[in-house]
């Protein structure tokens, strides 16, 4: 259980603006970021509902007293919106239905464009099972070879028309997009609605400081994804999480009887910045939100800092390693689970496949993976063996 207990989170007057740009101790309380315009305040840590998190995953963390959900519409990134609708309907009934919780979700870059996107935000009105959606972001702001199932009608600035006049309407509360760079901050300082939220990667060795200062300097929002490391093992060559592993962020973490985890969060949140770790396990989702009881000295601050930009190597390339392509052959979407090789054999979502389409991934000899459908049930399993080769293909038919 939380060292506060859950008192601090569901009692919101008990709880603390952190104003954005600053860098001030939390001194046991829970930190707030403010939306410009409408001055609403946002909880800076909250559930990202990426990597497989399901309806039981999100109701769980309600019940340890998440009040901020982060999901999208994009299903193939290991995303359910709808499950996100599910679990929320469920607290409120039985919490009552003017229980608060902030949800934010994500157009799919297939979805760009005017038109397109009113439609894919009616989508998600129903998913969501409501009249009015806290926050709205376009997930990417272009498509790319093997991310869309269809071409976009239009781009991001006709997106952000269409937003803004959601967010005129009421129907949206604060609109954003995703993967910001210099060219894109200028672009969007123009329009006539400026972003309230802008998410970008940033994790202790990939900060994004000067695009991080440029938003909190306009008084926007800025969140973090895969703040925990994730980038450096699915994209970047690593076959440890360097940022979990490093030995600065330990050794501070052991200081204060923590987890690396929660060191981080305290540190992102003590520079204002929104913090979204996707888990699925409630023992880490209550650790993540219990980030706040201890303060970072200046120095532990400014040694975390410094990580900036020190880019770890990968390791050498492991002989057992093997590329690996899954195909669905089945009518129905399915999730794809590695099995954890550690004793509680925990299963760590990999990424979700549309019927008829393919997934490739690296893995290693002996990776067990399961295969479920929307229910949960196993329709798959595979074990990868090295002497199948260094390149292998396996089919998934739906039912074992």
């Amino acid at each position: 259980m939380l060292r506060h207990t859950l008192n601090l989170i569901v009692s919101f007057s008990s709880m603390c603006f952190l104003v954005l740009g600053a860098t001030i101790p939390h001194n046991g309380t829970f930190p707030y970021g403010t939306l410009h315009t409408s001055g609403e305040r946002i909880p800076l840590v909250g559930l990202g509902c990426a990597s497989g998190v399901r309806q039981s995953h999100v109701e769980s963390a309600l019940g340890i007293g998440y009040r901020f959900l982060d999901t999208a519409q994009s299903y193939n990134w290991g995303y359910h919106e709808d499950e996100v609708g599910n679990a929320v309907q469920q607290w409120r009934s039985e919490n009552g239905n003017t229980a608060s919780v902030f949800i934010q979700t994500k157009i799919h870059p297939e979805d760009l464009g005017y038109h397109a996107t009113k439609r894919a935000v009616e989508v998600s009105l129903q998913r969501l099972q409501t009249s009015r959606i806290d926050s709205v972001l376009i997930h990417k702001p272009h498509c790319w070879e093997g991310a869309c199932r269809k071409d976009p009608e239009g781009t991001w600035q006709d997106s952000w028309k269409a937003l803004e006049e959601l967010n005129d309407a009421g129907i949206i509360g604060a609109i954003g997009i995703c993967d910001v760079d210099d060219r894109l901050l200028d672009e969007l300082l123009q329009q006539r609605i400026k972003p309230h939220i802008i998410q970008n990667w940033m994790d202790p060795f990939h900060q994004g400081k000067h695009i991080r200062e440029r938003c909190q300097a306009e008084g926007i929002l800025f969140q973090a994804y895969s703040s925990l490391g994730t980038q450096w093992v699915h994209f970047r060559g690593h076959k440890t999480n360097p940022v979990l592993t490093n030995p600065t962020l330990i050794n501070i973490a052991e200081k204060y009887g923590v987890g690396v985890a929660q060191v981080i969060i305290n540190w992102g949140t003590r520079h204002g910045i929104s913090m979204l770790p996707a888990s699925k396990n409630p023992k880490r989702q209550t650790n993540n939100l219990d980030s706040f009881h201890f303060d970072l000295t200046e120095q532990e601050m400014s040694t975390i800092d410094a990580l900036g930009g020190k880019v770890p190597q990968p390791e050498p390339k492991n002989p057992d390693e093997v590329s690996v392509i899954f195909e669905n052959k089945s009518d129905i979407p399915i999730d794809s689970f590695w099995v954890s090789d550690k004793e509680e054999k925990e299963e760590i979502h990999v990424g979700s496949i549309d019927a008829g389409k393919t997934m490739a991934l690296s893995s290693f000899h002996g990776h067990k993976f399961v295969f479920r459908n929307g229910d949960g049930s196993v329709v798959g399993e595979h074990i990868i063996a090295r002497d199948a080769g260094q390149d292998q293909r396996h089919v998934v038919h739906g039912e074992l």
